[in-house]
């Protein structure tokens, strides 16, 4: 757990030079929310879908730690004290707070380096009637309230999202070469247009993915949607769209020279030194989380998903009048 340390050093030090240190607390979160996790999922969220092929391993990879009972037995100077009061829950971790902690409200700029999704300032009271803050990334003891930023990550970790169902030309299909007559497989040649797009987008593939939930006694709404796609050709090309656009075949009067007007890329070279004599292709979609909740609003970057798929790609070394039949 990081923790600004020295809180209470300082306030010794300040009061033996004489300096002035605030003597009342800040406003509060509403000290009578119970607090928790109470998930109230589903605003806006369809069924997924058939999806990609590789989710990111559970959401966002920060969220803030989970809340812990308070102290039920606390004294200072040898007398027993309250463990809990309006000002907060009792702490005596010396270097960080010996007094009363509450959540800070509103909450300042995060220490440089730390994240507003994971810790938050919370203050400290201590016996004399001084208060000052402190950062730390874990609640602490007998604090079950989150900042707005907190409630948003701990949300947008819930998130299942997965990788796009790849659209491509050349499409699977079962070729002529293939002596079991069932391989499906995508095949095509150094040179020939390849036409990239997202298959049938759903919430979970391609956005907008939402949920509500109140947690740490913050109500928050948070939507995921894809930002782009960015594709690894498997040949050492790398092309970012969006969408892209789907091929129609039918409509093509001329399939072999017709790039895509959105989403494309031609091989450079055969796929026969790759393993399996084929190149995979790798679709990346960059997922933003928008949320708002608590009057406050933020973006979260969510992991990147992906999707695969192989591709054999061949030389044309003459002209043969089955080649355009077979190619897409």
């Amino acid at each position: 757990m990081m923790k600004t340390r020295g809180v209470f050093a300082v306030i010794i030090a300040a009061l033996l030079n004489g300096v002035a240190l605030v003597a009342a607390s800040p406003a509060h979160a509403d000290d009578s929310c119970t607090g928790g996790i109470v998930i109230q999922c589903g605003v806006g969220v369809t069924d997924p879908g058939s999806g990609g092929t590789t989710p990111p391993a559970g959401g966002t990879g920060y969220s803030p730690g989970g809340f812990t009972p308070g102290p039920t037995s606390c004294s200072y100077q040898g007398k027993t004290i309250p463990c809990q009061t309006a000002q907060g829950w009792w702490e005596n971790e010396p270097g960080q707070c010996i007094g009363y902690v509450s959540l800070q409200s509103p909450q300042g700029t995060p220490p440089s380096g730390e994240n507003a999704g994971v810790g938050a300032w919370y203050w400290c009271n201590t016996p004399g009637g001084f208060g000052a803050t402190f950062w730390s990334n874990t609640p602490p003891p007998g604090i079950d309230l989150y900042t707005p930023a907190q409630a948003a990550a701990a949300l947008a970790k819930t998130f299942v999202l997965t990788g796009i169902d790849i659209g491509m030309a050349p499409a699977d299909k079962i070729h002529t070469d293939d002596p079991a007559g069932t391989v499906a497989y995508r095949r095509t040649w150094v040179g020939i247009p390849v036409w990239l797009w997202v298959a049938q987008p759903s919430p979970t593939t391609w956005g907008p993915y939402s949920k509500t939930a109140t947690l740490g006694g913050v109500t928050v709404t948070a939507t995921a949607s894809v930002t782009d796609v960015t594709w690894s050709t498997g040949d050492g090309q790398t092309v970012n769209c969006g969408l892209g656009t789907a091929f129609n075949e039918a409509a093509m009067a001329n399939q072999l020279a017709t790039d895509s007007p959105t989403c494309g890329f031609r091989f450079q070279h055969t796929s026969t030194s790759q393993a399996g004599g084929a190149f995979t292709v790798t679709a990346t979609t960059h997922w933003s989380v928008e949320w708002t909740g608590g009057g406050q609003n933020g973006q979260i970057a969510e992991p990147n998903a992906q999707s695969s798929t192989a591709v054999h790609v061949g030389e044309l070394q003459s002209v043969n009048t089955n080649v355009e039949a077979d190619s897409y």
